[in-house]
């Protein structure tokens, strides 16, 4: 065991200075710069959490000309700094935080916008007036927005002797709330026409003799393809294979943290149980359809780092609050005019299937939402669903993770909630699914997830929804935290409807797990005594034969070797309604 104080984990920290300055723990990825410098307008896209903003800082130090004296300090035990390229500390960098900015309306927004710019702007030319021309200086107090400042600064003649190297962060950030918040019509007037936005992206296009680089990172290409006029000169570098793992940690990477820290004496899980937890909840994030190279979310990460290290055992919490608040802000987008529309039922049938196969879009705007590949490519974008493979020309989404499964539940029952007046329930539910898993009793759990199912297809007045009956049990299923649950679960050479997992790792005392094979019928047809029979013969098959997967046997700790047993259950809907329940 190492004497050496270990690294600070640093979840929540955006500033590489504080980072390396504090001791932090840094995961390199500085090998990259070189793959980042073959383009000089950029666009690079990651979920929200995802350290974009450490990146952007990261790469603000090295080129600053400023921070030539601190390359050492701040990049020792770095790729980079023993193979540094000819650009570093070259330029001037003017970073721009959209993240910000604030208000709920277009002239509010439009003022914190030139207030967060014009401020940036000022700290900007104080930092570099040693490279600034003195009659700029002398100006700029009178000068009242950013854009005029901007121009005049850049503008060929005006003695501005170094380039500038724009980074801008969360370039997205206000106008995905605006439209969230105001809907399409805000939205439209602050990225079309003569916006202020759309005139801000134009007069950095216009600048280009006085900017040499600019990098916005975000969440999604579509408010800056609603300013393409404005801005079409940005390269999507979100998708390039060298660039697969430059935000996320890699496996080596968590299994390098996890023995850091061990060997400090600071982290007392079992390694390899933690490793499988932090996998099975924050992993599987795939960026390049020409690599297989998966990431994991890194706050998600260093929060589980930080909750091991602080209390010695594994979290009892494995999501985040600030990551489900993200994701709250989405539910607009799956209603028109208080109704569900198409946009929700291809997130039930990606639930109901697992995966969905479409063309995933680089750039749509807005307005075309309304297509399944463009809505399915922004779940993409904001890491609800990633890539699983390609074939056949389409690219399958999938859900990544357990906390994005949780997510897309959320979605769903917050979409019955809006639309359909349907209250979920979800504490009555959570307490029936716990006394399932302690004690076996199931009825009460499936009936009431039943009910809460027929509530919601009644209100949609659904003609055949086989696709959205599952999507919604599986949502309604999903209230409580005694379960992991899983739609077309594999299950030795097979795959579940449905799947609940006891979360053994934080509830030790669980003792049944159970697997749901569910029949529709459709409303218009007749449910004989042979259909009866032979829909329970087809269930006790397939379910027998799940049962016996040595995968769930060995993950789950079945019985008789383990201590869970195994509820097998055959739910059969004729329409909207649950016709009978049955255990198996």
């Amino acid at each position: 065991m190492t004497t050496e104080a270990p690294k600070t984990i640093p979840y929540g920290v955006s500033d590489f200075a504080n980072l390396r300055n504090g001791n932090g723990y840094y995961v390199d990825r500085t090998s990259l710069i070189p793959n980042l410098e073959e383009l000089h307008y950029q666009l690079f896209l990651r979920p929200r959490r995802f350290g974009k903003s450490l990146l952007l800082s990261m790469l603000g130090y090295y080129y600053d000309i400023n921070a030539q004296d601190r390359f050492d300090t701040l990049f020792a035990g770095t790729w980079i700094h023993d193979h540094p390229t000819d650009r570093r500390g070259q330029y001037l960098v003017l970073h721009l935080d959209f993240s910000k900015i604030e208000g709920e309306d277009v002239p509010q927004i439009q003022q914190s916008f030139n207030r967060i710019c014009k401020t940036a702007l000022n700290a900007f030319v104080l930092y570099y007036k040693a490279f600034i021309p003195p009659d700029f200086i002398q100006e700029l107090p009178k000068i009242a927005t950013f854009s005029e400042a901007f121009d005049i600064l850049t503008t060929p003649g005006n003695g501005l002797e170094h380039k500038i190297y724009i980074l801008i962060d969360e370039y997205d950030n206000f106008s995905n709330r605006l439209l969230a918040q105001a809907g399409e019509e805000a939205y439209r007037s602050l990225c079309h026409g003569m916006g202020f936005f759309k005139s801000f992206f134009a007069l950095l296009k216009a600048q280009n003799s006085a900017v040499s680089d600019i990098l916005l990172t975000g969440v999604s290409p579509m408010t800056l393809d609603d300013v393409t006029s404005g801005f079409n000169i940005a390269e999507n570098i979100s998708q390039d294979p060298p660039l697969a793992t430059l935000c996320g940690f890699t496996h080596a990477d968590v299994r390098k943290a996890m023995e850091y820290y061990a060997g400090n004496g600071a982290f007392r899980p079992d390694r390899e149980e933690a490793f499988r937890m932090v996998t099975d909840w924050y992993d599987h994030f795939r960026f390049s359809l020409d690599t297989e190279e998966q990431v994991i979310n890194p706050t998600l990460f260093l929060g589980f780092l930080r909750g091991c290290k602080t209390t010695g055992r594994l979290p009892r919490q494995m999501d985040d609050s600030n990551v489900r608040t993200d994701y709250y802000k989405l539910r607009h987008l799956v209603t028109t005019n208080g109704r569900l529309n198409g946009k929700f039922q291809a997130l039930e049938t990606l639930v109901a299937d697992n995966e969905a196969a479409t063309d995933l879009v680089k750039t749509f705007q807005a307005e075309t939402l309304t297509r399944p590949e463009n809505f399915l490519s922004l779940l993409y974008y904001y890491g609800m669903v990633t890539i699983g493979g390609y074939s056949l020309g389409k690219t399958r989404l999938v859900i990544p993770n357990l906390v994005m499964r949780q997510m897309v539940a959320d979605f769903i029952r917050s979409g019955y909630e809006d639309a359909c007046q349907v209250n979920p329930r979800t504490m009555e539910l959570a307490e029936r699914l716990d006394a399932l898993a302690r004690t076996g009793a199931w009825r009460p759990a499936v009936e009431l997830a039943a009910t809460q199912v027929r509530d919601a297809m009644t209100a949609r007045d659904l003609l055949d929804g086989e696709k959205a009956v599952q999507a919604a049990l599986a949502a309604f299923l999903s209230c409580g935290r005694s379960f992991l649950v899983r739609t077309e679960h594999r299950a030795g050479c097979g795959f579940a409807d449905l799947t609940l997992q006891p979360d053994l790792p934080h509830f030790a005392e669980l003792q049944h797990a159970a697997i749901i094979e569910v029949k529709y019928v459709r409303k218009g047809e007749k449910v004989t005594t042979t259909a009866r029979r032979r829909m329970l013969a087809e269930a006790r098959a397939q379910l027998e034969e799940y049962a016996a997967a040595h995968n769930l046997q060995e993950e789950w700790g079945l019985a008789p070797t383990g201590r869970v047993t195994l509820v097998r259950l055959c739910l059969v809907f004729h329409g909207e309604k649950m016709l009978f329940a049955e255990e198996i």
